[in-house]
Parts: structure tokens; C-alpha cells; sequence
């Protein structure tokens, strides 16, 4: 803010207005501005900044009472100080009333003169403070209302993404007297990066499962993880008898999408064939099952992550999978969340997933996500798990 107050002084004898200054003179960072009358003080006020004005109430066409409630009835002006100078007692009265914040009677007394112009100065010094204050509040309230809109509008479209999410993951799961399946995908967010799938291919053949991790985890990867969806039924839904050739598909039509490499899934890929009760395995990246039969991938057959490289060849292992056999597929997150002392669940998984073989799928899944989340202080990353079990 500027240190110099600029003071206004109006009269249309121009003996005042020198008496006004030359009082005025010895008073520290002022400058006078001059007006002969009330037409040419109004224009000061509007055309620069004036902090306080020394107003003649007895002035011929536009009179002093009459600037003063042009001032006052103006709102960026009517916070100007004014003191109106007039011998008459009665218009002191109505100046005072109409919002003058004080008055000096003629003669005037060069010493009163200078005692209220600095005490009015002081009171313009904080009024203005206070308005510079009170705006930037506003400013300040203004902004947060807007982000808290965003906010809930944010809020309101990621739980309908949550909502679109939720309807993917498989409730129900394909009826077969062959096998007993259950899983769970649990975000770590609003929206999450994990995928489950399970369904049966076009001709009932075979039933396919598919758990997923997108790299990273929110809104981004949640609607990566929707387009692989998508991606992966179309292709798989076919049922052809090459499956490594349909995972590769798959493969390089999503990383011809994501040329910048910007996203990538690690990704298995399983179907059971129901006519010879075979199950077959695809690995991109991802965590092999636990369980038996043992469907472990070696160097040759393991292959990349989804999205990296296009017309990348994936390898295919099997294993006959008949009654009593299990197999556990899970996503990183249930291994890497900690507890308080920040040691992750790790292998624990691997000791209770052995003990409970006699239980059913849904059992399974159940008690390993109880003593999970008994275990950590926090979910950080999405937990997704999946139980296959033949019958």
C-alpha cells in the first residue's frame, strides 16, 4: 500500500483552499488535491485515490451537503473520510447524519484542523486494512466453496465409477458341477486397478478366470482395468484352441493402445476345459497360483506384462484338474500391506491357504480376508483373490 495520503481539500474561495494547504503543510506524507467545486471534486474522487476529504458545505450549484450524499450513496467512495468545515450549526447536524465523520467550524483552528486529519487518517489506514482483509477472505471463501463443488462433484462421479466397477466384478459365478468358485476384489480407493473375471466361452466349453493389476491404482488404473475387460472377454470369449495365441491378442492390441507405456497389467490368465477336466495357464507378469495341480510357468513360458510390447508370444502349461484339486490366484496387495510395525503379510498366505483345503471356495476366501485385515494397520493397494476348486 502506498505511504503518501492523499488528501482532498474543496472550496470555492480560492483564499480557503490556500489557507487549507499551507495548514496542512507540515502534517508528514501528504499531497492536497485541490477542487473549487463540488462538480470538479467529485471528478478527483473518481480519477484517483483519495484518502481523506476536507469539504466547504457552502459552495453555489452543487453545495457540499449535496457531495456528501453523492459520496456516501456511492459504495466504493462512501468509505472516504470527510470532514465538512461550516459556520452553521444545523448543517454540522446534517452533514453528521448523512455520514460526515467530523466537522470544523469557521474560523478555523489550524491546530483542531491537523489533530483530526491525522486521527482520521489513522482510522482510513485501518479501515482499508480491514477491507483488504475482508476481501481476501472472500476470495479465499469463494475458492474453498468452488473446490468443495468440485469436491462432491469429484466425489459424485467417482462413485459411480465405483458403482460401474462393482458391477464387473462377477457376483454369481458360472454354474458347473465341475467346480466350486468364489473370489473378491477389494479396492484400495474409490476405484481400483485390480481386475477378476470369470466366465464361460461362447460354446460352454470352457470356463475362463482372469485376475489382474494394473500398474498403479485409483481412477487411472480403474479405467484401464475396465478397457482390458472388455478387451479380454471379446478375445476369450471365443474359445479357440490356441489360448496363448488369444492371451497375445489380447497383448498386442492393448499395447499398440498404450504406445507411450504409460500403463501396464501383470495378468493370468486360466480356463478349464470341462470335457477332459484340464485346466490351462497363461502367465503375463504375474504371480503364479498356489495350490495343486501345480501350474508354475518357467522362463520360457512366463511371459511380460500386458501393454509393454506387441506380438509378444505367451506360453501355455496345463495340468489335469480333477476332484479335489485347488488352486488359490491373488494380486499383490495381500502380500505388500503391513501392519503397525510395517512387516507385510507376505507368506502367510501360502500356511493359511494349506489349512484351509477342506473348506469351500467362498469359506476360503472369507476367513484368508478376516485374518488379512486383522493383520495390517491399512489397506494401500487393491486386494483381489480368487479360489478354484474342483468338485
Amino acid at each position: 500500500m502506498d505511504n503518501i495520503n492523499n488528501i482532498l481539500i474543496v472550496d470555492d474561495e480560492p483564499i480557503n483552499l490556500t489557507i487549507l494547504e499551507l495548514s496542512l503543510n507540515e502534517l508528514e506524507d501528504i499531497n492536497i488535491i485541490s477542487a473549487l467545486d463540488g462538480f470538479k471534486a467529485l471528478e478527483h474522487v473518481r480519477e484517483k485515490s483519495i484518502d481523506l476529504i476536507i469539504l466547504d458545505l457552502s459552495m453555489p450549484e452543487l453545495d457540499g451537503l449535496e457531495v456528501l450524499e453523492i459520496l456516501k450513496e456511492d459504495k466504493p467512495l462512501k468509505y472516504i473520510p470527510v470532514i465538512v468545515v461550516t459556520a452553521k450549526t444545523e448543517d454540522r447536524y446534517k452533514a453528521l447524519e448523512m455520514g460526515a465523520e467530523d466537522f470544523l467550524s469557521k474560523p478555523i483552528d489550524v491546530i483542531e484542523l491537523r489533530f483530526k486529519v491525522n486521527n482520521l487518517l489513522k482510522l482510513k489506514k485501518f479501515n482499508d486494512l480491514q477491507k483488504f482483509f475482508n476481501e481476501r477472505l472472500e476470495e479465499e471463501i469463494t475458492k474453498k466453496e468452488k473446490q468443495l463443488r468440485e469436491f462432491a462433484h469429484v466425489e459424485q462421479e467417482l462413485q459411480l465409477a465405483r458403482e460401474i466397477q462393482q458391477r464387473l466384478i462377477p457376483k454369481e459365478y458360472p454354474k458347473s458341477d465341475q467346480l466350486d468358485i468364489y473370489g473378491s476384489c477389494v479396492s484400495a480407493s474409490e476405484v481400483g486397478g485390480d481386475y477378476l473375471d470369470v466366465f464361460q466361452t461362447d460354446s460352454k466349453e470352457y470356463t475362463v478366470f482372469i485376475i489382474a493389476d494394473v500398474s498403479g491404482h485409483g481412477f487411472a488404473s480403474a479405467l484401464i482395468s475396465m478397457q482390458f475387460r472388455s478387451l479380454a472377454r471379446i478375445e476369450l470369449m471365443k474359445g479357440s484352441d490356441d489360448f496363448g495365441a488369444e492371451v497375445e491378442r489380447i497383448n498386442t492390441v492393448f499395447s499398440n493402445d498404450n504406445q507411450d507405456g504409460s500403463m501396464f497389467i501383470t495378468a493370468l490368465f486360466l480356463r478349464f476345459h470341462h470335457k477332459t477336466a484340464t485346466i490351462e495357464s497363461v502367465n503375463a507378469g504375474h504371480f503364479d497360483p498356489l495350490g495343486e495341480p501345480s501350474l508354475k510357468h518357467t522362463e520360457q513360458t512366463k511371459g511380460i506384462p500386458i501393454g509393454i510390447t506387441p506380438d509378444i508370444p505367451y506360453g501355455v502349461v496345463w495340468a489335469p484338474f480333477n476332484s479335489g484339486d485347488a488352486i488359490f490366484l491373488y494380486t499383490d496387495g495381500i502380500i505388500e500391506c503391513e501392519n503397525i510395525e510395517g512387516i507385510m503379510y507376505g507368506n502367510r498366505i501360502n500356511g493359511l491357504y494349506d489349512c484351509l483345503q477342506p473348506f469351500s471356495a467362498k469359506d476360503q476366501i472369507e476367513v484368508i480376508l478376516e485374518a488379512f485385515h486383522e493383520f495390517i494397520y491399512e489397506q494401500t493397494d487393491d486386494v483381489t483373490i480368487l479360489s478354484i476348486k474342483a468338485i
